[in-house]
């Protein structure tokens, strides 16, 4: 196979697999034009924050502030944040539901949920959403050139009614989360069923996906710089590694093989799923497989504990806890802290990725969300809103933005025009009166 510089190169594997590799600036120079693609990444935690762990201290102002104690893991990163207070969601208002349904099926299409049968934490009745996500409106706009037009991955999701669902393709569509890591990376990197039983056929057939790659870099190396030829190398060895930790990788003899375990879809095993999950949104979104991904952390019902922190409380009831309950705020912050640290190291691997004279963090937008604003208020005003990454320079970051009383279909419109989706309004009209304009650089 010869390979000719084109927007994105993609090598043609063995049983079908498609790998993509990274988008070479040498390449791009070639093309003309902007070279770096614009990505979107979601970021969901349930049940909010309580308002003194996440806020800065009072006095701060928009360029002189401290990030809340549970947002201080992201302190490398203050001057690539947007911290947003004064943000309602008032879009749910409408239609049916309890809070954590509402926050579910609102947080993302801006809209308030269908009449159905969903029993809410409160006996309350609704059906799904009715309207389509943020991340798939802009996945519909940058997804039309990678293989994957979006990629939802899950962490102990643990259900299938509204509360458990943030992506909606249409009114009453939503995507399921792929919650097994072996699964997400078949989908990526194998076989393009993405079920178990097809993986592990195909894997009998197949070498490793990385190996038919190896064989073709002596070719690709010869039509790119040094500076990308150490690039591609060190994107090879993120799939490779992977691979191997995933335990999918076949052997040269592919006679009675130990079919590949999936992970353990259990609270022991919470962390170790939370960073596959991560990198394979890392990689997919290295290689070029797909320009928009979700990362959801547990749903609006997440009757969880936390052995990894040694905090075995019920998540949800832990989140409601009132005022005066010190241990429980406490070991609820621990648990926010957390996830924190897990956005972190996601915004840590996108800003080691070299592109241009930026990285990929530049070039990418991370919205952390949440279904409340608070657990024991279930409120929907003061939502807690993070933006981190500079999307190509749309972004005005490095600051701590207080609004006097916005909506959240407002936001929802903001990064739906920065990555050049036309329209005026996005979800329900009533609660969007035009983009958050301080917002953009």
């Amino acid at each position: 196979m010869s390979f000719r510089p084109t927007r994105r190169t993609v090598l043609r594997g063995a049983a079908g697999t498609l790998v993509s590799l990274p988008l070479l600036a040498s390449r791009a120079r070639a093309q003309g034009g902007a070279p770096w693609p614009l990505r979107f990444v979601v970021f969901f935690t349930p049940n909010g924050t309580n308002p003194e762990t996440w806020w800065p201290p009072e006095g701060s102002t928009e360029r002189d502030w401290i990030p809340g104690r549970v947002l201080r893991p992201l302190t490398p990163f203050q001057q690539r944040l947007i911290l947003m207070r004064g943000v309602d969601m008032r879009s749910p208002e409408k239609g049916p539901g309890e809070p954590h349904q509402k926050g579910m099926g609102s947080v993302l299409t801006g809209t308030h949920l269908q009449a159905g049968n969903f029993v809410g934490g409160d006996g309350t009745l609704a059906g799904w959403g009715n309207g389509v996500s943020l991340d798939q409106v802009i996945a519909r706009h940058v997804g039309r050139d990678t293989r994957l037009a979006s990629l939802e991955l899950g962490v102990r999701v643990t259900g299938s009614e509204v509360r458990h669902r943030l992506n909606y393709t249409a009114p009453a569509n939503p995507l399921q989360p792929i919650e097994q890591p072996s699964i997400a990376f078949a989908r990526l990197f194998g076989a393009t069923t993405g079920v178990q039983e097809t993986l592990r056929r195909v894997q009998l057939q197949r070498r490793s996906v990385l190996d038919t790659v190896y064989r073709q870099f002596g070719e690709v190396r010869k039509q790119v710089s040094a500076a990308d030829r150490q690039k591609l190398d060190a994107h090879a060895a993120l799939v490779r590694d992977l691979e191997r930790r995933l335990r999918i990788e076949t052997p040269a003899a592919c006679e009675r093989p130990d079919p590949p375990g999936p992970e353990a879809l259990t609270e022991d095993n919470m962390a170790r799923l939370v960073r596959l999950q991560t990198d394979l949104a890392l990689v997919a979104l290295a290689c070029d497989q797909t320009r928009v991904v979700t990362l959801q952390m547990s749903s609006g019902a997440n009757n969880i504990r936390f052995p990894h922190l040694d905090s075995y409380q019920d998540d949800h009831q832990l989140s409601h806890a009132g005022p005066n309950d010190v241990v429980a705020k406490e070991e609820w912050a621990r648990r926010q802290t957390w996830y924190a640290e897990q956005l972190a190291y996601l915004l840590e691997r996108l800003d080691a990725i070299e592109e241009g004279d930026g990285t990929m963090l530049d070039h990418t937008v991370v919205l952390w969300c949440s279904d409340l604003a608070q657990g024991n208020t279930h409120s929907h005003d003061d939502m807690r809103f993070l933006l981190a990454g500079g999307l190509g320079g749309r972004l005005n970051t490095g600051r701590y933005v207080q609004f006097d009383r916005a909506y959240h279909n407002e936001l929802l419109l903001t990064l739906a025009q920065a990555f050049g989706v036309p329209g005026d309004t996005f979800g329900d009209p009533d609660y969007c009166r035009g983009p958050l304009d301080t917002l953009r650089a």
